[in-house]
């Protein structure tokens, strides 16, 4: 069993010195037998990777691919390629710099005297960098790692800066306040790899104060996709919400789905991330593409028990973020209103909402948006009452549209009035009984 360290308070130290042997990298021991056994039985996941690295095929991130398809099978070739492609490659391109760190680690003892040092010199260059989102911190942490051994002190100090400068005094204090403070999925799964890569070699679990966040997170990223699937020519993509014309980001699809692996490898017990589990786990949505396979394959694990994302439910509402969907069917609907910008998706469309035009509410499931100024009166029974037998929903009201934050006098017929509170992004959460029409009226309280 591991004991995991608390991070830095007051004047505790953490020794930020590396002494696992490599590879320290992600493939920790556990996770490499995994993926050696996914090989001997030849699991779906294996043979669509060795199929295109056999092949030849042209793979969108040649370093990583090479690396981990040479560690799992113990070709010498392999390794030696991903080598001399580390040593060609840019470290001051994030995605690069993480690529060489990582054949630096896994294929060293094969990569030759020559083509170790030429890794070695651009790993060592890049120990300065103290700026960047998350994609340069965690390939930091990778080189920093990596050349624990070679640059002990330069190593340390990226560590530390990494810990302490950049997380806890710039990362941690935003997610308390219930921020995402990573612009795109493809930086939210360089954090889940900063993440492994600390606990994996200091015995740190940066998730400690920041419980609420972490049990957040799988929800909102499960309710963040549009219902309907987008067909391309490998696999069917889940596709998170965007606001840019046009289609989507694969890219980002490929990191959404790759991020949501890192996490359930990173803690399968909670029970956030088994819902996760349940929802990676269905076939159709396998990334076969040369840039998916690798992090499919590097991540999934089929052995993990799953809970069906069904039983979890279609609504979050909290920091000033509704996500809805009528239900977890693919013809659904769905609405999103973060950052004070909203969208619909219906009938296998997307539909910018401005919530300062008026627009008439919108009805999803047992749930009902409602935009003020007009919202701020409404009737409640829009839901049947339910039949014998059936279960009992709520029907759930949000007003949009409201003062941050602020208080609000809300008057139902029959009732006592009472006080209710807006959230951080001016959404007003009401909840009623089915099936009893009853006037509501909504004033801002003095």
């Amino acid at each position: 069993m591991w004991l995991f360290s608390q991070p830095p308070s007051g004047g505790q130290e953490i020794d930020y010195q590396i002494y696992a042997e490599p590879p320290r990298l992600l493939l920790n021991q556990r996770r490499l037998r995994l993926l050696k056994r996914e090989r001997e039985r030849e699991s779906i996941r294996w043979q669509q990777f060795d199929s295109l690295m056999r092949g030849r095929a042209r793979m969108s991130e040649p370093g990583f691919a090479l690396a981990l398809w040479g560690a799992v099978t113990s070709q010498p070739s392999a390794c030696r390629e991903a080598s001399e492609w580390a040593a060609k490659a840019n470290p001051g391109d994030p995605s690069e710099l993480r690529q060489i760190a990582l054949v630096y680690d896994w294929c060293q003892p094969q990569a030759g005297e020559a083509l170790t040092q030429m890794m070695a010199r651009k790993l060592a260059s890049a120990l300065s960098l103290r700026a960047g989102d998350a994609r340069h911190i965690r390939s930091l942490v990778f080189a920093a790692i990596a050349m624990a051994d070679a640059e002990p002190k330069a190593a340390e100090a990226a560590l530390r800066f990494a810990v302490e400068g950049w997380w806890q005094r710039q990362i941690a204090p935003q997610l308390q306040r219930g921020h995402i403070p990573f612009a795109t999925r493809e930086q939210l799964y360089a954090m889940t790899e900063f993440l492994h890569a600390i606990r994996d070699n200091l015995r740190l679990d940066l998730r400690e104060g920041l419980n609420r966040w972490f049990e957040e997170l799988p929800p909102i990223l499960l309710l963040s996709y549009y219902p309907l699937p987008w067909p391309a020519a490998e696999n069917e993509y889940r596709i998170p919400a965007y606001w840019t014309p046009g289609d989507p980001d694969l890219r980002e699809a490929v990191f959404s789905r790759a991020a949501e692996f890192a996490l359930v490898a990173y803690d399968a017990n909670a029970k956030p991330h088994q819902f996760l589990q349940g929802w990676l786990m269905m076939d159709r949505f396998l990334m076969r593409g040369d840039f998916g396979i690798p992090y499919e394959f590097l991540w999934a694990n089929p052995y993990q028990p799953g809970l069906s994302f069904t039983y979890m439910p279609d609504l979050f509402h909290g920091r000033g973020r509704l996500l809805v969907r009528s239900g977890w069917e693919e013809d659904a609907s769905w609405f999103g209103l973060w950052d004070g910008r909203a969208q619909l998706f219906i009938a296998g469309k997307r539909v910018l909402v401005r919530p300062d035009a008026q627009p008439r509410p919108l009805e999803l499931g047992p749930v009902r948006v409602l935009f003020a100024p007009a919202g701020l009166q409404f009737e409640t029974g829009w839901l049947p009452p339910p039949e014998e037998g059936e279960k009992l929903l709520e029907e759930v009201a949000f007003v949009v549209g409201l003062g941050k934050d602020a208080r609000y006098e809300v008057e139902v017929d029959g009732e006592e009035m009472f006080e209710a509170l807006s959230d951080s992004g001016g959404i007003l959460e009401l909840r009623f009984q089915p099936g009893r029409k009853a006037g509501v009226r909504i004033r801002q309280a003095p």
